[in-house]
């Protein structure tokens, strides 16, 4: 039975083992990328590591061209960093605490200006310490030292580039898949402005790496900090393993048990292996920490977009239900009953004329 469902069992430890000391070390675009977003000391740690196996790593062309796609991409956003805080700062300075305080105008005793003053001081402090941040942040457009070091680590390890046909043939399939939600990808449809080869640039990268394995019949480790469901089983908001079904298409294919890992993770074993040289636990915790914050972001994004719409739902099914079709409905034969919410009253809510209802109800059903 575990052959037909090995993606629901962890690897064992001989499987684990033989990939560790056998195995390649593969490697998707985001985990290379988050260098941008590491300290100094962090990423020579990281770089060091990569050197340390530089004989053992691989590289999909689709993952190495996204690395080039969406290196200054990511430069600019770290960069942009210093103008959002200086933003935010100044608009809650300027909005929102003097619009507060503007409220104790007539107060007898209170010295507005004293305040506003004092938090004026404190303003220009924190603008001065940003710009000083700034200036010693690396200039990664002019001389990009990651760039360097990731050329000259992967200039024998980046694997082949498929065919216009062989892509389109992909294109073809991975629509076909991500309709059916089979990972991974199927969350980067919202990318469909850049084009189909950013759309299906993880099942790209999922081929080459299927097709990597079976030429070279080896075991992979395959590092990749991609936070999303289309790679990771994931419940209560907490990632539990890597999707069941891509464990198993993978050893369906090449007769291997593929282990995935993020990249403070693979570096955390690497290091407990021996197979690396000596890393920080401050420069493994501060990989960790951006992983984390990257989840954290991302599940906000999710959160806030679910909330939005089950509140447009109820203003559209209120809008309905006040319909003079959806009144010659309701006062027919049909039982409508089901499509509401449970101890959800529909005379209630027609009566009030307002979403108040059903809006509790769809907070009450999420608790």
């Amino acid at each position: 039975m575990k052959k037909e469902f090995i993606g629901f069992y962890n690897p064992t430890q001989e499987e684990t083992d033989r990939s560790w000391n056998e195995g390649l070390f593969c490697f998707d675009a985001n985990s290379i990328l988050n260098l941008y977003r590491y300290s100094e000391s962090t990423r020579v740690d990281f770089l060091n590591a990569l050197k340390s196996l530089q004989n053992r790593l691989y590289i999909p062309y689709q993952a190495a061209y996204e690395f080039h796609t969406n290196r200054l991409v990511v430069i600019n956003g770290v960069k942009s960093t210093y103008h959002e805080i200086n933003n935010f700062y100044k608009k809650c300075f300027e909005e929102n605490i003097n619009t507060f305080l503007n409220q104790f105008k007539k107060h007898p005793a209170l010295n507005l200006d004293s305040i506003k003053s004092l938090n004026d001081e404190f303003l220009s402090k924190i603008v001065s310490e940003l710009e000083s941040q700034r200036t010693t942040h690396p200039d990664f457009e002019s001389d990009d030292s990651i760039l360097y070091s990731i050329t000259e680590i992967f200039e024998n390890s980046v694997g082949k580039d498929f065919s216009e046909t062989e892509l389109l043939d992909i294109y073809k399939d991975g629509k076909t898949r991500y309709e059916r939600k089979i990972p991974p990808g199927y969350k980067d449809l919202e990318k469909k402005k850049k084009g189909e080869r950013n759309i299906y640039g993880d099942l790209i990268i999922w081929k080459q790496l299927i097709i990597y394995a079976q030429k070279e019949k080896k075991p992979i480790i395959f590092v990749t900090d991609d936070r999303k469901e289309d790679w990771w089983t994931i419940e209560g908001g907490k990632t539990i393993r890597p999707r069941e079904e891509l464990i198993k298409e993978f050893f369906d294919l090449t007769g291997i048990r593929i282990l995935i890992y993020n990249a403070d993770s693979f570096l955390h074993f690497a290091k407990e292996r021996n197979l690396i040289s000596e890393i920080k636990d401050k420069s493994l915790q501060e990989i960790k920490d951006v992983r984390v914050s990257d989840e954290n972001y991302y599940w906000n994004k999710i959160f806030e977009a679910e909330k939005r719409n089950s509140i447009n739902a109820s203003r559209a099914i209120g809008e309905l239900m006040k319909s003079a079709e959806f009144q010659r409905i309701k006062n027919s034969s049909y039982n409508i009953d089901h499509l509401f919410p449970k101890n959800f009253s529909l005379n209630n809510f027609l009566d009030k004329g307002n979403l108040n209802d059903l809006e509790d109800q769809d907070q009450d059903d999420d608790n």
